[in-house]
């Protein structure tokens, strides 16, 4: 017998083992939140700023997992939070036995029980006055007690344009790592996401490791969340990924940001944000040149000055990248042709596989910006003149890729 009781107290490190008692409904509080301070904190939050906050925390000597342990008061219970990359990743109370769901329901009330994406059972208690929702989950010796930060979900949270939520909306697809972490330092660290203060919500950046840049922001939705982003946004367009998968996208001209809506793990969605170009900013208004890249006659030097980084020398020629339009996912290249040290042709492609019917709209873009077309053949292949004069603007359709392809010299 006092074999077992050391191996309980060593598994519950941070109580106080032969003197403290055991929990009872009261440890738990009759709110629904994290006991002896733990409120205080939150995932994504720094464990720097999760000490200063609750100075009891300290190290876990066990060393099983990256983790923070605080005396819980209390023989049976062990307070842990999770770290993940020097950030607080969960806020969990470890309950020796398989008495936890009795005293949560003391103190709470029944819990309401229903299933995870995955289908499976979820035990559950959560307080929108408070703002926290409660897990439980017990294995075999131990029932784990999980708060998180909770709010219902509504269509308030996606607002009125498409925005990444927080922090995310100050980072960009390709932005360096190192500017990312400073802008949103610890869900660009924590792989596995981190919990939202809306009920379900976990977010992420994905990284490039190999280019040390953002690779992907995105959400991970329950499912109701689909016909709230409608309410928000209204219905999203269909269009077809490039690995033939179905999903809805929401272009926002006014933020220049794009969201796409796609099936995740089980029954949930991820909600991905990245940054484009809509067509009709990128060519505008004027017949002479690219509203968005006014480049024709400039020298090499002024193009480098004005684009920097989005510039790369190919050859004699350059190769400007711009985030990619409405319905492509790859950054919109255009090449400049480059002769006696001056920018005399742009080349570049713009797709429309993923939403057919934009093929049609970006030809009434076309020629709203430079009248009808002359139908001509170049090689035996129809080709649309929109130009004949200074410059000469030449357009051709890749029926096989889905592209219009543009000469503007």
């Amino acid at each position: 017998m006092r074999s077992a009781s050391l191996v309980a107290c060593l598994l519950l490190a941070g109580a106080a083992c032969n003197k403290a008692p055991a929990a009872t409904n009261e440890f738990f509080g009759p709110t629904i939140e994290p006991p002896r301070g733990l409120v205080q904190l939150a995932p994504g939050m720094s464990v720097a700023e999760a000490k200063k906050r609750v100075p009891g925390l300290r190290e876990d000597s066990r060393g099983v997992r990256e983790a923070l342990v605080l005396d819980s008061g209390v023989s049976d219970v062990r307070l842990e939070i999770r770290v993940d990359a020097g950030t607080v990743a969960g806020i969990f109370a470890v309950v020796q036995g398989q008495g936890a769901r009795e005293l949560l329901t003391r103190a709470w009330g029944e819990p309401q029980i229903t299933r995870d994406s995955l289908g499976q059972p979820e035990v559950t208690w959560a307080s929108e006055a408070t703002g926290w929702k409660v897990k439980l989950d017990c294995l075999e010796r131990n029932c784990f007690v999980e708060y998180l930060p909770y709010h219902v979900l509504t269509q308030d949270f996606f607002g009125a344009h498409v925005v990444p939520p927080g922090d995310l909306a100050q980072l960009r697809i390709g932005m360096k790592l190192a500017e990312a972490r400073k802008l949103a330092p610890g869900v660009v660290d924590v792989r596995s996401g981190i919990a939202t203060d809306v009920d379900g919500v976990r977010q992420f950046v994905a990284i490039d490791d190999k280019l040390g840049v953002v690779r992907a922001i995105y959400l991970n939705l329950p499912p109701r969340a689909e016909d709230l982003i409608a309410e928000a946004w209204g219905r999203g367009a269909p269009a077809t990924e490039p690995v033939g998968k179905n999903v809805l996208v929401w272009p926002d001209p006014t933020t220049g940001w794009r969201a796409t809506l796609r099936p995740a793990l089980g029954s949930s969605h991820d909600l991905a944000f990245d940054n484009y170009l809509p067509a009709a900013q990128l060519f505008g208004e004027q017949p002479d040149f690219l509203d968005a890249v006014p480049v024709l006659g400039q020298t090499v030097e002024e193009v480098k000055k004005t684009y920097k980084e989005d510039v790369a020398a190919q050859g004699r020629d350059l190769v400007l990248t711009l985030p990619p339009t409405e319905w492509e996912r790859s950054a919109t290249k255009i090449t400049l042709g480059v002769h006696g040290g001056r920018v005399r042709e742009l080349m570049f492609g713009i797709p429309f596989k993923a939403n057919p019917q934009a093929r049609e709209s970006l030809l009434d873009l076309f020629t709203h910006k430079w009248g009808t077309p002359r139908p001509s053949e170049d090689d035996g292949k129809p080709i649309f003149v929109f130009r004949d004069g200074q410059p000469r603007v030449e357009v051709r359709e890749d029926k096989e890729h889905d592209v219009w392809k543009l000469e503007i010299r």
